[in-house]
């Protein structure tokens, strides 16, 4: 597996002048433009979601509207300004992959959904669908950072966000808290989900998985045999 983006920087030689960063927001009036282009950010890749949910028939297309959400969140965290153009690029690129990826995976955490569910459910069956649900949720919140980062061999994206879920299992467990809390919000205000229902948990899950992937760079950059 190679990585595909946020190659580091070579270090500057040494006694080479360091050039300053410029000062963070200090004042109200800054706190309140970098509180407004983050919503702004989030309304986009809310956007971008929505919209390529749909034109995939929701089924098949909310796979690579969160592959696109995700990427246009990477790189809004990088700097760069928002594209409609490379947002409906990424979209088309992980249409196919994402299927395997995202998709069907999903579809087996409804089917585990379903079962915990059902009433008459024995507990031998309810148990084993709660463990293989929760482990296939917490892989599924890794692989679209994998996927926007490396280039990994489709089948093995889903083992590989196990084995991130799992190395990284504080952070996992702060973003399904947060991703909770997050529900529990809109559930109590649900005027936010037209406009920021999956912006917020992408966001949050990009910025974490992100955090996530590079103190693991050496296990995921290993080239998949």
């Amino acid at each position: 597996m190679t990585a595909a983006a946020h190659r580091p920087a070579p270090a500057a030689p040494a006694g080479a002048p360091t050039r300053r960063r410029a000062p963070g927001p200090t004042s109200a009036a800054g706190y309140l433009s970098g509180a407004t282009d983050l919503v702004l950010r989030a309304l986009a890749i809310q956007a971008v979601w929505v919209l390529g949910t749909l034109a995939g028939g929701i089924v098949l297309g909310w796979g690579p509207a969160t592959a696109a959400a995700v990427d246009t969140a990477a790189r809004a965290a990088r700097g760069e300004v928002f594209s409609p153009r490379r947002a409906a690029l990424a979209w088309r690129r992980a249409f196919w992959r994402s299927q395997v990826t995202m998709t069907l995976p999903g579809l087996l955490v409804l089917l585990a959904l379903a079962t915990l569910i059902a009433r008459d459910a024995p507990l031998l069956a309810t148990a084993p669908a709660a463990a293989a649900g929760a482990v296939l949720v917490l892989s599924l919140l890794h692989v679209p950072g994998i996927e926007e980062r490396y280039d990994v061999p489709v089948t093995q994206v889903l083992g590989r966000a196990a084995v991130l879920a799992l190395a990284q299992l504080p952070t996992t467990l702060i973003l399904a808290a947060a991703l909770a809390l997050w529900a529990a919000i809109c559930g109590a205000l649900p005027g936010l989900v037209p406009f920021l229902g999956a912006a917020v948990p992408l966001l949050i899950a990009q910025h974490l998985v992100d955090r996530s992937l590079d103190r693991n760079e050496d296990l995921l950059a290993r080239r998949s045999p």
